[in-house]
C-alpha cells in the first residue's frame, strides 16, 4: 500500500514541477519566449521543421559521447541533453504562453497574467499525458516545435543597413 501511494506522491509532485519549470522560465526569460511564441504561433509548420533538423544535429554529438565508454564523455553526454532539453523548454513556454493567451481572450487578450500562462502551462500538460495521442502526437511534435522555435530565436538577426 505504501509503496503505491509513494508513487502517486511522486507523480502529483512531477505533474506539479512542469507548470513550475515552464513558469520559471518564462519569468526569467520573457523576451526570448515572446520571440518564440511568436514565431512558433506565426508557422509552426517550418519550426517543426528547424526543430527535426536541429534534433538530428543535436544527436549526433549526443549519440559519440554516450557510445565512448569513459565517465567524462557520458557526464558531458547528460549535459548536452540537459542543454538541448533546456532549449526546448524555453520553447514549450512560449507555447504555453500562446495557450495562456487562448484562455485569456475573455479578459481581454491583450496581456498575459501569471494566471493565464499557469493555466495554458498546465493546459500542455495535460495534453501532453493524455495516453497515446498526448505521447505519440503532443509530445514529439511540441518537443521538436519548440525546439524549432528556440533555435531560430537564438540567432542573431541581422542589424539594419545604416543609411547614408
Amino acid at each position: 500500500m505504501s509503496e503505491s501511494l509513494s508513487a502517486l506522491g511522486g507523480l502529483i509532485v512531477l505533474g506539479l514541477s512542469y507548470p513550475g519549470l515552464l513558469t520559471a522560465v518564462w519569468l526569467l526569460f520573457p523576451e526570448r519566449v515572446e520571440k518564440a511564441r511568436v514565431k512558433i504561433t506565426d508557422k509552426p509548420g517550418r519550426y517543426l521543421w528547424i526543430g527535426v533538423l536541429s534534433a538530428l544535429a543535436a544527436a549526433l554529438p549526443g549519440t559519440f559521447l554516450f557510445l565512448i565508454p569513459t565517465g567524462l564523455t557520458q557526464t558531458l553526454g547528460w549535459i548536452w541533453l540537459a542543454v538541448v532539453l533546456g532549449f526546448a523548454s524555453l520553447g514549450s513556454a512560449a507555447i504555453a504562453a500562446e495557450l495562456g493567451l487562448r484562455v485569456n481572450w475573455k479578459n481581454d487578450g491583450a496581456h498575459l497574467s501569471l494566471g493565464a500562462f499557469s493555466r495554458g502551462a498546465l493546459i500542455w500538460e495535460l495534453a501532453a499525458i493524455f495516453p497515446l495521442i498526448g505521447w505519440l502526437l503532443v509530445m514529439p511534435l511540441g518537443t521538436l516545435i519548440s525546439l524549432g522555435g528556440m533555435v531560430s530565436t537564438l540567432r542573431r538577426e541581422k542589424a539594419p543597413e545604416k543609411e547614408n
